[in-house]
């Protein structure tokens, strides 16, 4: 079986899919990757083949061109209005993509699509060829939700084609049952933490000495603005009796971040998963992949959300008992560290929710299901 899939150039985007795909290879099939968005470093490191199906148009571009000044701040508002924007931009890059992909299908000839809610454009291949389409989400926030959104943009692609809907797709959900809700034609799949490979130092694969939490501003907030956010808690950080372990952070500058204490370590980019192992818990932005490496930890996580879906994470990680969440950095005191390493309702929280993601089948069982959908457009769960 050949599997083309396709997903925008992000960390957040891609990594949830590869224990997939690698599943996929391991079994004996073929993996193309179809890369897109400028620049294409990202998609290099996942050891998987790429084909380049953009124009050397950049995501960020699309966003300064249909989405100027666009609010991704969500507290209170709906999935659908945080969304609104992303749609629209990652729409007008999917278009993009679409002759090339339709090239890339005739030529390549591959047995199923996959892809992630953003590509906008591998359900219309879909449509077009008839060849069955996975969709593999991310995180929380509902695919096929975001999928409809962009859908919604591309209307016109799918009238010239004589199309109406997109096609039904099989959903791959990477997140808990109890984290989500229920649709049909959906496989679960255990939520596993791939982030790439790196060298780790020597005393990160054991317990330390004493209490440890791991600090994590993501991929996208930038080096600047995450040098703000560590002077601003580097007082807190160096009365609190734990270590602090910054993944991918070795590079900031001491003119922005001061002098930090001797109990934080800035280290360079490291697997979330291979520092959570051993630590406490997690301080964190609340994006998709850094949630779901906390789940997969079973350690207790304290949320500072700033943009997107990560406000929806955050009230979902309260709401089961195995996180809480701040407004801001300037929220974060003594006494909301120490209730991170102490308060037993969120350690059994985490657990829990670490036990039921285990109980979720390894990308290994979706193989044969996924073979199934190619051949015949059916799939048994």
């Amino acid at each position: 079986m050949r599997v083309l899939f396709s997903a925008p150039p992000s960390t957040g985007h891609l990594l949830p899919a590869l224990p997939t795909l690698q599943a996929l290879r391991a079994a004996g099939h073929e993996v193309l990757l179809a890369a897109y968005g400028g620049d294409l470093t990202v998609y290099l490191g996942l050891g998987l083949s790429v084909v380049d199906v953009g124009d050397g148009t950049a995501l960020s571009e699309m966003y300064e061109r249909h989405a100027p000044g666009a609010r991704f701040a969500s507290p209170g508002r709906t999935p659908e209005a945080v969304f609104a924007a992303p749609a629209l931009a990652n729409a007008a890059l999917s278009r993009r993509t679409l002759t090339s992909l339709l090239a890339v299908a005739n030529n390549w000839a591959p047995d199923l699509l996959m892809y992630d809610p953003f590509q906008g454009a591998i359900p219309l291949v879909s449509a077009v060829t008839g060849i069955p389409a996975v969709e593999h989400q991310s995180g929380i926030v509902g695919g096929r939700m975001l999928s409809r959104l962009i859908a919604g943009h591309l209307r016109d692609l799918y009238d010239r084609h004589g199309l109406g809907a997109p096609p039904r797709a099989v959903s791959i959900e990477v997140v808990p049952p109890s984290l989500r809700e229920s649709e049909d034609h959906t496989l679960s799949v255990r939520g596993i933490s791939p982030h790439g490979s790196a060298v780790l130092p020597l005393g990160m694969t054991a317990a330390g000495p004493g209490k440890r939490i791991v600090i994590s501003f993501g991929t996208v907030l930038g080096a600047e603005a995450r040098d703000a956010r560590l002077a601003a808690l580097s007082p807190v950080l160096a009365a609190a009796d734990a270590e602090f372990l910054l993944p991918a952070a070795e590079d900031a500058d001491p003119r922005r971040v001061g002098d930090l204490p001797g109990n934080v370590r800035l280290l360079p980019w490291a697997p979330l998963i291979e520092l959570l192992r051993h630590s406490d818990g997690i301080i964190h932005h609340g994006g998709a992949g850094t949630f779901m490496s906390a789940v997969a930890a079973g350690v207790p996580q304290l949320i500072v959300p700033h943009a997107a879906d990560q406000y929806l994470n955050a009230r979902v990680a309260e709401q089961h008992g195995f996180g809480r969440h701040v407004a801001s950095i300037d929220d974060i005191d003594n006494a909301v560290i120490a209730r991170l390493l102490t308060d037993d309702r969120l350690r059994a929280g985490a657990a829990r929710i670490q036990a039921e993601n285990d109980l979720q089948p390894p990308p290994s069982a979706l193989v044969a299901p996924l073979e199934q959908w190619s051949r015949s457009g059916v799939v048994e769960r």
